[in-house]
């Protein structure tokens, strides 16, 4: 049950409500590809499941429009015209979401914030916003908006119980600009039985993973395949094997309708490494047609990961397993943190290295961070070593007083990206990620429109084959994979897509460099209160 002791002094809102959904502007970061937005005709890399979820639960005499800030503008008439503003966000969405609160206070508008940011600090949006709601809505949205139009609506809803996502409506994927985003996004699973220091997916969705029947997921794709949609599709779960049985059901389950529908999408999602002491969920997986998994490996150090409670990384050498997903046919990305206690000066070496022999071109690097309501915030404000702040970036150095120097890790960070991502050793790696990568026959790749193909390799060409500063690294890749796999259809998309990626991850990359750089010069790596944007 949702409960709270304060009550609005707000009117009814009375019933047929406009509401304006915002989804907040997302910084520039390794994973929001914005730079990539210059040569494809997409503008934005998904969109927000979770508020397109919580619409599919609203009342239905309401009207609801959705604003994505990635790639459209909140004007003032937009907010004039709704009766209630409702917003979710990450953490990395926070100067953005609350701007967006204060320019619908300006104008007088009714808001209401939750997700994952609002559920983890609903105390630093409560000055900002009129209502906040801490936890899954699913089970109590429809309380909530009777509250809303019968002027019963708390300041502070907090859900403690984990719903039932059984009952989840399929979401309001006719909300969406569907042709401005380049993957579409589902969820089956919510929750990871796993307990990693860090980590504040268990405290926020607990431990017990709870999943959506396979009838459900394929209502979802029967929806976006109506709508039209052909393009990547990300299984958002934060572990889609945290229930591996019923993940195994539904790959199996997936195959069939794939099959069914002549392959319209092609799959992605995050999961756990040992999904590789699992062949056969990976085989039904590939023959669902998931071509590619982000991986949490996090560090090369067993030390580290044993400080951080990632025992499910120590169960077999994870090069050999990254290895054996690639020859199974899932291309890998990969997440890495820098910051442990056990973290010793040999760290960047030791890092950079893995991902070079793991062949990974996509390698999330970043900073450790005390995130709210994670083991490790307690641990470090027990230990007297968080560094209070409740408008940081999630891209800055760690928010707590680290056991290297601030400044060898301000600086190691800048030089292992540096390397990892020159344009040279970005496009090797991803060149030999390629050749590691082993798709199957039965993975196909999604059919673009010959107008969009066309005008991408137009751009590539211009923006990057002639105009860049990386153009012979560039043609050097393009040479090798046309050489390799011209005749390869799965290898050769996706070889395309790492091309034009490269012009994202390069770019940004080198911001990063220079704002580390700029750290280091003033010294200010050594303030708590520095500010740094990595991803």
């Amino acid at each position: 049950m949702a409960h709270s002791t304060e009550m609005t002094p707000f009117p009814p809102l009375g019933r047929e409500l406009k509401v304006l959904m915002v989804w907040p502007r997302v910084p520039n970061s390794f994973w929001g590809h914005q730079h990539t937005s210059q040569l494809i005709p997409e503008r934005a890399p998904i969109p927000p499941l979770g508020l397109i979820t919580v619409a599919a639960l609203c009342p239905k005499d309401w009207t609801i429009r959705l604003i994505d800030q990635n790639f459209q503008e909140v004007r003032d008439d937009d907010i004039r015209a709704a009766d209630l503003v409702m917003v979710s966000g990450m953490r990395v969405q926070v100067e953005a979401l609350r701007e967006i609160l204060l320019q619908a206070r300006a104008l007088g508008k009714r808001t209401i914030v939750g997700g994952p940011y609002a559920s983890s600090e609903p105390e630093v949006l409560l000055p900002l916003a009129d209502h906040i709601v801490v936890g899954e809505p699913d089970a109590e949205m429809a309380g909530i908006a009777y509250d809303l139009e019968t002027g019963w609506a708390r300041r502070l809803y907090v859900i403690q119980e984990k719903p039932d996502v059984t009952s989840t409506p399929v979401p309001r994927f006719d909300l969406l600009t569907m042709d401005s985003y380049t993957c579409m996004a589902v969820q089956f699973s919510r929750g990871c039985p796993f307990q990693c220091e860090f980590c504040d997916i268990i405290t926020i969705y607990g431990r017990r993973p709870r999943t959506k029947r396979s009838s459900q997921m394929l209502a979802e794709f029967d929806a976006l395949f109506r709508l039209g949609w052909r393009k990547p599709v990300f299984i958002v779960d934060d572990n889609f094997i945290g229930n591996h049985k019923l993940a195994l059901e539904l790959a199996t389950d997936m195959q069939e309708w794939s099959r069914a529908h002549h392959d319209p999408f092609v799959f992605f999602t995050e999961a756990s490494l040992d999904l590789a002491q699992r062949p056969a969920l990976i085989e039904a997986m590939v023959r669902a047609n998931f071509f590619a998994v982000f991986v949490g490996i996090e560090s090369p150090s067993r030390e580290s990961l044993q400080e951080t409670k990632k025992y499910q990384n120590l169960r077999s050498d994870p090069l050999q397993s990254l290895r054996f997903l690639q020859e199974n046919g899932l291309w890998v990305m990969g997440g890495f943190i820098i910051g442990f206690d056990s973290d010793s000066e040999d760290i960047f070496e030791r890092q950079r290295d893995f991902i070079e022999h793991a062949a990974i071109p996509w390698a999330m690097l970043g900073f450790l961070e005390a995130v709210p309501n994670t083991p490790l915030y307690d641990r470090m404000l027990k230990e007297g070593r968080l560094i209070q702040d409740h408008w940081r970036s999630n891209f800055d150095p760690p928010n707590f007083r680290t056991l290297l120097p601030r400044a060898v890790l301000v600086g190691g960070v800048r030089d292992t990206l540096q390397s990892l991502y020159s344009p040279s050793a970005f496009y090797d790696r991803a060149l030999r990620s390629l050749a590691y990568w082993k798709p199957r026959e039965c993975q196909k790749p999604p059919a673009a429109p010959m107008r969009s193909l066309l005008t991408m390799t137009f751009r590539c060409l211009w923006y990057q084959g002639i105009t860049s500063n990386y153009r012979k690294a560039w043609w050097k890749f393009v040479f090798q994979v046309v050489r390799r796999w011209a005749l390869v259809p799965m290898k050769l998309w996706w070889g395309c897509a790492l091309l034009t990626s490269g012009h994202h991850f390069t770019k940004y990359a080198s911001e990063v460099v220079e704002h580390l750089d700029a750290e280091l010069r003033t010294g200010e790596a050594e303030s708590p209160r520095a500010r740094v944007a990595v991803a």
